[in-house]
């Protein structure tokens, strides 16, 4: 008995192939914005652990940073001039003793500074770390998956691990470290009524200033325009 196979034919191949191409096209961009959606979500999460472990070492300590021979550190190493900022409250009613430090400070396309507070408050008991405020080696953040004890906090394998946001960016941190417990954010007209200020960068990746496309308007290095490209993700918005 002999069987007929049948093939299909290139109308009939190029038709699914057509199906296909546009189920892609309607499903592929849903599952990218949930993933983003996903990393918005992480990055929120990350900012309230961040700023609850700042405030829980306050509390234990009554500061976040160490001050030694008039000059603040994390672990062995000082605060250069330009991290610390006269921080004066945008209606003026601040004093010459507000002062801001800016932990996510840049040196060397590295993150020393953010590195080693994260490190004191996740990996107090690394080899690696000196420990500056977290005498008693407290942990306040859970490490992060694949951040090795064994290395020190500051090798290559590890700094990735050192609570970087869902875009592979450090979080910028701002804690004030004199004066009253209010913030007047760095290059904006942002006033925060708080100790403590987090944000990431966002998707883009680039340093808003912690403004968010969210707000009616945003100013950023005295520009008020293209605010609606800003995507930053904020403590204070949170």
């Amino acid at each position: 008995m002999n069987r007929t196979t049948r093939r299909f034919t290139l109308v009939e191949m190029l038709t699914v192939i057509a199906i296909i191409s546009i189920l892609a096209g309607l499903v592929i961009p849903v599952v990218i914005i949930a993933q983003e959606r996903g990393r918005e979500t992480q990055a929120k999460s990350d900012i309230a652990s961040l700023v609850s472990a700042l405030k829980q070492l306050d509390a234990d300590y009554g500061k976040m940073l160490k001050k030694t021979n008039g000059k603040y550190c994390i672990g062995n190493k000082d605060l250069p001039g330009e991290n610390l900022r006269d921080n004066k409250k945008m209606n003026g009613s601040g004093t010459d003793e507000d002062s801001l430090a800016e932990v996510s400070y840049k040196k060397n396309n590295e993150y020393p500074f953010y590195n080693a507070l994260i490190a004191e408050l996740s990996a107090p008991k690394n080899a690696g770390l000196t420990v500056s405020v977290n005498s008693r080696k407290k942990i306040y953040l859970e490490p992060k998956k694949g951040f090795d004890p064994a290395k020190s906090y500051s090798d290559d394998a590890n700094t990735p691990y050192l609570w970087r946001d869902p875009w592979g960016n450090p979080y910028r941190i701002y804690i004030k470290v004199k004066g009253d417990d209010f913030i007047a954010l760095p290059d904006t007209e942002k006033n925060i009524a708080s100790k403590i200020a987090v944000y990431s960068c966002g998707p883009n990746g680039t340093d808003d200033k912690g403004c968010s496309n969210a707000l009616d308007s945003c100013i950023v290095d005295g520009e008020s325009n293209n605010h609606k490209m800003h995507d930053d993700i904020a403590s204070w918005d949170l």
